[in-house]
């Protein structure tokens, strides 16, 4: 196994050499290095006192006597920038201030763990280096980056490892692929090639789906959360099975029957909530009424809070843990992280419609745990629910992971863009690339950027360019769709890009310039500054939404070289909406595709550039670049009477034009760049060469 060896006795830094490892062992054995090591050591001992002061450990010309070693990766002529080859070497650095004595104890401890390689003395005699080599279980190649966060997970591992068997500390340092250290002098290290070799576990990067395992989505894209169907039978069958042993033992004494129901469910473990409901729709239960159901129940089921009875808790204790109490068995809440707003409904097992709860609802919630003797006021209920004690939940992530696996038997983003008629022979392509940006951004992938494209879809009325855009997203994620963004409120359209994953700039040639700007800004933002009603605080949010457009205007783009965020397509006729969507295969397309390292989700420089190009012929020719077309033509001819400047140019424009609308300097300028007249020199003069149509003569 080779390492890097780098030389540094003329005050520079030679090139890095890859030298056997072993070599290198048998060199620090040697006498050779004994001379410039001992001399080292000896000033580390005398200035160790001075060294708490700040001043160095021996001085630079000392150190330069000895070659610097790095264990991690091989490195070439090419320098420390490009590694050649990575070792899987660990190096830790062990102090010991006592000195050799602690040096030789612990290097008895440390040659006893299988997994070191190399032990030695530090070349200031007051640490014990270990070289340990490790490895990730089942890893792919590694790149640079990925290399560096091994050592990281690597280096960690081994220094709990070794802090818990040799008994020592470790000097933590950020680790690197240049970290090393000197060669030194030590006839009594140990080396062992078979070593064992240590085994990393690998930090895992957090799929965000992963909280929503088990979510079932269906072909239309419906998501039910509701518990498995074998286990809803059991819940039914037990409690039916409970009724009726309660109905023989009870017999006709309603109020008896009532209170075995109530023991046998709680001897059965069955949720309180979802029987006390079921007993409450009972005929023979009725009569008594909801509130002798609901406290017959309550009693039976009653149990101290945590083990810990309400004798022992203070009065807040006791509130707040009567109220958790009364929400977890009565009412399932979750915090819709993409709403901003709090979710409930009964726990009764019937899984109705989640509601947002409003003050109204909040209200309600507080009349029933006050009517069960509660002593809470809604003010202590409202600060439990806008707790983090209410778990977070986002309904697109579920929505995503419910749609479970690709089954690879159609591209079906592509199919879907297929509907929509068209002559750009890259439309399903580039729709293909731009749905994964939009599911991308709703994963938060990416850190640095948002989903920046817009698909422009032109074309007439009628065609259903909207019902394409309004079915992208499936029925019951339509509540995450705008069909049109107002642009007056900055703080509304703040919102906006964190509460929605898709907006559909419907004729979007209505805009007005300043409203076109504001959204050619918004697509490159990546987080969201926001701010709650009643606050005077802002929270940055992940960017969540991505943008699809419709006009009828044929040159819906301004002139000039700002296109490149649009993607303009030109429908040829009506889209085609019929037959079903198959929505569960779509996304799980996106999220599989997505998960492959190699995935491209976003729009290249190149991609960027050919779109440009194809734009061209949907941008609005402006009246400078109009004129500048009637009256001149580029011309290969360069002779002085054709060169022209664009003050020259800008004085002939004054003999057709009146002055008002003669363009300034800057306005002409970018005209003739959007012509592509090109640009030539004339001695020191810069200017074009062109010919004056004879028109204009």
């Amino acid at each position: 196994m080779k390492i890097t060896k780098i030389n540094t006795k003329t005050g520079k830094a030679n090139a890095p050499v890859s030298t056997e490892l072993s070599a290198i062992v048998e060199r620090m054995r040697s006498p050779e290095i004994k001379a410039a090591a001992d001399r080292i050591a000896s000033l580390t001992l005398q200035s160790r006192l001075v060294m708490e002061q700040g001043a160095p450990r021996y001085s630079i010309s000392d150190v330069e006597l000895l070659p610097y070693l790095i264990f991690s990766a091989t490195f070439g002529k090419d320098g420390l920038s490009k590694p050649i080859r990575f070792t899987s070497l660990v190096l830790l650095d062990i102090p010991c201030p006592q000195g050799i004595t602690q040096i030789r104890e612990l290097k008895q401890r440390v040659r006893q763990i299988p997994y070191t390689m190399l032990a030695f003395a530090g070349v200031s005699g007051v640490t014990l280096k270990v070289v340990v080599r490790c490895h990730y279980a089942n890893a792919e190649a590694l790149d640079v980056d990925d290399y560096t966060a091994f050592l990281r997970d690597a280096h960690e591992s081994a220094a709990r490892l070794y802090t818990a068997l040799a008994k020592c500390d470790l000097y933590v340092e950020e680790m690197q692929l240049t970290n090393g250290c000197r060669m030194s002098y030590d006839p009594q290290l140990y080396y062992n090639p078979e070593a064992e070799v240590l085994p990393v576990v690998r930090e895992q990067k957090a799929d965000p789906l992963a909280p929503y395992e088990g979510a079932k989505t269906d072909d239309e894209g419906n998501v039910s959360d509701d518990i498995d169907l074998a286990e809803r039978q059991r819940i039914e069958l037990e409690y039916q099975v409970c009724l009726s042993k309660a109905i023989d033992d009870g017999g006709d004494d309603a109020e008896k029957c009532l209170q075995m129901l109530a023991d046998y469910c709680n001897k059965a473990r069955l949720p309180e909530e979802g029987c006390t409901a079921r007993a409450s729709w009972n005929a023979r239960f009725k009569p008594l009424g909801e509130d002798v159901v609901r406290k017959t129940f309550r009693n039976s089921y009653k149990k101290p809070y945590n083990g810990v009875p309400i004798s022992q808790m203070n009065e807040k204790e006791r509130i707040m843990r009567s109220i958790e109490d009364f929400l977890s068995r009565r009412y399932e809440l979750r915090y819709n992280v993409v709403k901003g707003i709090t979710e409930f409904r009964p726990n009764d097992l019937r899984f109705k419609q989640w509601k947002p709860l409003t003050d109204r609802e909040l209200k309600s919630l507080v009349v029933e745990e006050m009517k069960e003797g509660g002593e809470s006021w809604m003010n202590d209920i409202r600060t439990y629910i806008e707790s983090a004690h209410v778990e977070d939940y986002n309904p697109i992530l579920e929505f995503l992971a419910g749609c479970g696996a690709w089954d690879r038997k159609h591209n079906y983003i592509e199919d879907f863009a297929r509907r929509l008629p068209t002559t750009f022979e890259h439309w399903p392509k580039y729709f293909h690339r731009w749905f994964l940006a939009m599911v991308a951004q709703a994963l938060n992938l990416n850190k640095d950027y948002g989903n920046s494209m817009v698909p422009m879809l032109i074309g007439e009325q009628g065609y259903l360019k909207t019902q394409f855009c309004n079915h992208i997203l499936p029925e019951s994620m339509r509540e995450y769709y705008m069909k049109d963004i107002k642009m007056d409120n900055a703080e509304q359209v703040e919102r906006v890009l964190g509460r929605m994953w898709l907006v559909n700039i419907d004729e979007y040639d209505s805009k007005t310039q300043r409203e076109q700007a504001k959204i050619k800004r918004l697509l490159t933002e990546k987080e969201v500054q926001t701010r709650k009603m009643r606050s005077d605080q802002y929270t940055l949010t992940p960017r969540l939404c991505s943008f699809i457009a419709t006009t009828n205007d044929v040159t819906p783009l301004p002139s000039g070289d700002g296109t490149r965020r649009y993607l303009c397509v030109e429908v040829t006729g009506k889209v085609d909406m019929s037959g079903r969507i198959p929505y569960k295969q779509m996304f799980a397309q996106a999220v599989a595709e997505l998960r492959q390292p190699d995935c491209v989700y976003w729009f290249t420089a190149e991609d960027e550039q050919d779109i440009q190009c194809h734009n061209r012929q949907y941008q609005q020719e402006s009246a400078p670049e109009m004129v500048l077309s009637e009256l001149f033509e580029p011309t290969l001819k360069h002779s002085k009477e054709c060169f022209w400047t664009a003050t020259a140019i800008q004085k002939e424009l004054g003999n057709h034009l009146k002055t008002s609308d003669v363009p300034n300097l800057t306005v002409l300028g970018k005209a003739i760049k959007k012509l592509r007249w090109k640009r030539c020199k004339n001695g020191n003069i810069r200017g074009y060469y062109l010919h004056l149509r004879k028109t204009a003569q």
